[in-house]
């Protein structure tokens, strides 16, 4: 199920694995120069930075969180109006009344969406590089390239390498139907191999050679081993299974995960009677328990990425939450919201958003055509309503709206249905 690839990545994200592999290499010579060679501090500080680079769109996609659980009651509200009416009428009417809301709070349905469209790339990109250090970290690449070359020519090294290729879970279908021949031509695909063992490999594979090589085999080991070691006698290319005290890194994961959801929904009102809203609920619990499931069977390093990253983002959070949580900044941030929507239409030489919502309210398709007398009553009512109701006199805390701004009709609504007792 986890089959790995150990060699550079040469698909449509090899790119960003580019870079990303090279800000963990520049970070594990860095870490060299103070005497500190070891992979697993280099794949917790390589999570600081990435996720510190992300804190822009994790904060845009936050602020939009806190925007939707404010606005969350009110499309509730148009939701629950027109529950069960299916007809072209009605339908228009609710994504003129749902887009009116987002308008009045300058934002779009789309805007929690496009950070994650950035940081999944990202996010698959970064698991690429904690899979394959070896391919991008030139050091460690160097002490097993120093293996391999003295592994080509010894038949009975590459049988054990071709032996064990499947328990060690490393992909050879692409290798060729002679794995021997495709081991002696190619010291990457050795390489490969080799950077999946454990201490056990190691032990077995050193009995293949005697005399300078074998003394290389076994100090080079030595030092893949403490590079790759992390809390003593845990090896971050091995799978911690239940075992102590691998079994600490899952524990953590599941932990710290779960800390991390419960600081981002904390602020969040859930509707029990929206069906998503509580399938998000059970999913923000199963998670971290599945995430932690993975971590028992995948490489420790894998486990620690997960481990520093949800660390990272607890911190985060509680800061974020605390500016957040603070009503007038929300306000702040809605009345900034509506400013920068209302300048993008001027420039784009639309005075509101309603020629917008009209036109699309307006549109005809066969259906609508049978339903024209239903518009044109409606029409008439809205201008019966509109002589009575001034939409600029309608205010929301601060904020003022525009007269006939979409904004201001949708928070005109909103009054009138409290007024009702709706």
């Amino acid at each position: 199920m986890f089959d790995l690839f150990l060699t550079q990545d040469s698909g449509f994200l090899s790119p960003i694995i580019g870079v990303l592999g090279g800000i963990l290499n520049a970070l594990y010579n860095f870490l060299a120069n103070f005497g500190i060679e070891n992979a697993a501090l280099s794949i917790i500080l390589f999570t600081f930075i990435i996720n510190t680079l992300m804190i822009p769109l994790t904060i845009k996609q936050q602020k939009f969180s806190k925007l939707s659980s404010r606005m969350q009651p009110e499309l509730t509200k148009v939701t629950n109006k027109y529950k069960g009416k299916r007809d072209e009428a009605s339908m228009r009417a609710q994504q003129v009344e749902t887009q009116a809301i987002y308008e009045k709070y300058g934002t779009n349905p789309m805007a929690g969406c496009l950070p994650m469209l950035i940081t999944l790339p990202v996010m698959f990109a970064l698991y690429r590089v904690i899979y394959a250090i070896p391919a991008y970290v030139q050091p460690i690449n160097d002490l097993y390239t120093t293996i391999a070359n003295l592994t080509t020519g010894n038949e009975d090294a590459i049988q054990y390498l071709v032996d064990n290729a499947k328990d060690l879970q490393v992909v050879t279908s692409g290798w060729g139907d002679n794995l021997v021949s495709a081991l002696n031509n190619n010291i990457t695909y050795i390489i490969d191999i080799l950077a999946k063992f454990g201490r056990t490999n190691w032990s077995e594979f050193s009995q293949f050679f005697t005399g300078d090589a074998l003394t290389t085999i076994n100090t080079t080991s030595a030092e893949l081993i403490n590079v790759n070691g992390f809390l003593g006698g845990l090896n971050i290319i091995e799978a911690p299974g239940f075992s102590f005290p691998g079994i600490i890194v899952p524990i953590l994961a599941v932990a710290t995960q779960m800390i991390q959801t419960k600081l981002m929904t904390s602020s969040t009102q859930i509707d029990p009677d929206n069906p998503t809203a509580a399938s998000m609920k059970t999913m923000n619990t199963i998670m971290p328990i599945v995430s932690g499931g993975f971590c028992l069977f995948l490489p420790i390093g894998v486990g620690i990425y997960w481990v520093a990253g949800s660390v990272f983002r607890i911190v985060q959070q509680i800061l974020v939450n605390h500016y957040l949580d603070n009503s007038t900044a929300v306000d702040a941030m809605i009345e900034k919201n509506v400013e920068k929507m209302k300048a993008k239409r001027e420039k784009m030489g639309m005075q509101s958003a309603d020629g917008t919502l009209k036109s699309v309210a307006a549109t005809r398709t066969s259906t609508i055509k049978e339903k024209a007398s239903v518009s044109g009553t409606t029409t008439k009512g809205n201008k019966n309503n509109k002589k009575n109701q001034d939409s600029s006199n309608y205010k929301r805390g601060e904020v003022s709206y525009e007269k006939g701004s979409i904004a201001s009709i949708a928070n005109m609504l909103g009054s009138s249905r409290d007024d009702k007792g709706e």
